[in-house]
């Protein structure tokens, strides 16, 4: 569910006109991904910004070619269809460099059929000196383009102030900081053709991600707010990840990059393994990112619908001997297209919150170590450890303060033990914590 109340405007033109890269422009941020292959963004992707405090959502859409029978093109015009038919206002882009196509025209008349504002737009009026085919455009039927330039920002503020006078009389909200943090974000997650962008869209009821048996369709992340027994979750699609190459591509490489940048703001992370397949190493090095940027984690085995029980128990037998090392984290077992156990995953995700979100006493910490000290067996070069005091300086995730009576900061197997005593006590299920080590 994307906010209601707030003015949409949506982004449309042919291939590698500079629709990404407008995005990244006016929201002062790199999100979207850009790049010089054609059809890198292929689902519809909403960003909030604002504009002299109007707030309003950019719907970045995919390329349209209207030539190619591809399937994963059709899918890319579908759902700039439907971003056009969301949208408030719609922003036509063209490439000033280039003279006016046919694809151009083309586009223009599934634009006409909407009895929403249009803004012409040429982008890439780099400089007064150039050769522009600005004139071309005139065709369209609505005046000369507004110049401007994505990539060095030229007259960006006049193309805002367009947009605003454009959406003036829709009602707008203010996003309130406080409720956003309280909002978890979940980052759905896996390698590519684990179901991801099918979970998505039966958990947000609509097909806002394309499914497609090609591997790696989900170049970006792509995120959606939904409410379920009134409380709020915001639900991220990221692209697959994929096992490091030598010599990997460009554009993998920051598809890649932006699925990390998403772990890294999110609060859970699904990790769906496909039941049909053994767990591989990429699999497990999911895991590891996920303990590692500190997000609450739970493994989810997708696709139960069509493997029998005794595969199911050798693969949940598989994953225990596997992932030794991070006990800690549940899993759950589900269909995303049959849309079975979608409920246990909001009871998960309610669950990992909370744990996440747990706070230990300094008193409780402190006492349990010193109960344990005695019967603790963990000596270095023959002096016995000892635990001074212990505080959780941090919750989201936890962080935890430890004063012992010797430097610990490369024994593992004595911050092993702490940390598993900590667990063992207090759970902390799906939460990776942290320590710091004083003496």
């Amino acid at each position: 569910m994307i906010e209601d109340n707030m003015p949409k405007v949506a982004i449309i033109g042919r291939p590698n006109v500079g629709k990404s890269t407008l995005i990244n422009r006016i929201c002062k941020n790199t999100e979207a991904i850009v790049h010089r292959e054609p059809m890198i963004t292929r689902d519809r992707k909403y960003y909030t910004t604002d504009w002299n405090g109007k707030y309003f959502q950019l719907l970045d859409t995919g390329g349209i070619d209207m030539k190619s029978k591809q399937r994963l093109t059709m899918q890319i015009l579908l759902q700039t269809k439907k971003a056009i038919d969301e949208s408030d206002l719609i922003i036509f882009l063209v490439d000033l460099k280039e003279p006016l196509s046919p694809m151009d025209e083309e586009i223009i008349k599934i634009v006409r059929k909407t009895d929403k504002k249009i803004i012409l737009v040429g982008n890439k009026h780099d400089n007064t000196e150039g050769q522009y085919f600005t004139e071309d455009f005139l065709k369209l039927g609505f005046g000369y383009p507004l110049k401007i330039s994505a990539v060095h920002g030229i007259n960006i503020g006049d193309l805002l102030d367009e947009i605003v006078k454009g959406i003036s009389d829709i009602g707008t909200q203010t996003i309130a900081q406080e409720d956003k943090k309280t909002i978890p974000s979940i980052a759905i997650l896996g390698q590519p053709n684990v179901g991801k962008s099918t979970l998505f869209n039966s958990i947000i009821r609509e097909e806002r991600t394309i499914v497609d048996e090609v591997a790696g369709t989900t170049r970006d992340s792509i995120d959606s707010v939904v409410s379920v027994n009134n409380k709020k979750y915001k639900f991220i699609d990221t692209a697959g990840l994929k096992k490091n190459k030598l010599h990997e591509e460009n554009l993998e490489y920051y598809s890649k990059l932006r699925t990390v940048r998403t772990i890294e703001k999110s609060d859970v992370g699904l990790i769906l393994f496909d039941c049909t397949k053994p767990i591989t190493k990429q699999d497990l090095k999911i895991v590891e990112t996920c303990i590692e940027k500190r997000v609450g984690t739970c493994i989810v085995f997708n696709k139960t619908d069509i493997v029998g029980a005794d595969v199911m128990e050798k693969l949940v037998e598989d994953f225990g001997r596997k992932l030794k090392f991070v006990k800690f984290v549940p899993f759950l077992k589900i269909s995303a297209l049959k849309g079975k156990g979608l409920k246990s995953i909001f009871k998960m995700i309610d669950l990992l919150m909370e744990e996440r979100g747990k706070k230990i006493s300094d008193s409780k910490l402190t006492n349990l170590f010193k109960e344990l000290e005695e019967q603790s067996i963990l000596y270095w070069k023959g002096k016995k450890f000892r635990i001074k005091f212990m505080r959780q300086t941090k919750t989201s995730p936890p962080i935890f303060l430890v004063f012992s009576n010797m430097d610990i900061r490369k024994k593992t197997s004595i911050k092993r033990f702490i940390e598993n005593t900590i667990r063992d006590n207090f759970g902390f299920m799906g939460t990776p914590m942290s320590f710091r080590f004083k003496y």
